[in-house]
């Protein structure tokens, strides 16, 4: 992990989006600021799915290199700055195991690249469950997109939304309740 310089130290409480601006902007102590803040979650998240720890690593530093070569495109309003790491993330992790499939595919060795996320289901179930999230109340639907679709604990989403941990369970449960209702009928 990269040590933090003591001349940014003051500014550790840095809100993240003002560490991602001053990261497009080119400050490398906001962006060494935003990797000792993010840099464990994106870890983990790595590691979850590669066991080998060097190459976990590297993914790692691949997410981080593309956070600092992209940051100019961040956009605030499309969600906080540690999902638009984690989907960096995702993209990272789809793109290796691409690779590793293209590699097995030309040395003529089996291959069956595992699931990075679920499968898409089919366009129909698609479309009924969109339909569903489109009958929840933001406050659920971001819920359940935190928990389900960017895989975060109840605990990271209340982070993330600033709200406690039971609040973001009651909105889960109801959230999915409402759409096991609508998909039932």
């Amino acid at each position: 992990m990269l040590p933090i310089s003591p001349k940014y130290m003051h500014e550790a409480t840095d809100t993240p989006r003002l560490l991602l601006q001053r990261t497009a902007a080119g400050d490398k102590e906001a962006f060494q600021a935003l990797y000792l803040r993010y840099g464990p979650r994106v870890t983990a998240m790595v590691r979850r799915r590669i066991a080998e720890p060097e190459l976990a690593e590297e993914l790692v530093q691949d997410v981080f290199v593309a956070a600092w070569q992209t940051a100019q495109g961040y956009r605030s309003d499309l969600g906080e700055p540690e999902l638009w790491l984690l989907g960096i993330t995702r993209h990272k992790l789809r793109d290796h195991w691409r690779r590793l499939g293209r590699i097995a595919e030309w040395a003529g060795v089996p291959w069956e690249q595992p699931a990075v996320e679920a499968p898409l289901p089919r366009p129909e179930v698609r479309l009924s469950i969109a339909q569903a999230l489109g009958t929840l109340s933001t406050e659920q639907r971001r819920v359940i997109d935190l928990i389900y679709g960017y895989g975060l604990t109840f605990a990271e989403a209340a982070r993330v939304l600033g709200v406690p941990v039971g609040t973001v369970k009651s909105r889960a449960n109801a959230g999915l309740g409402k759409m096991k209702a609508f998909l039932s009928k």
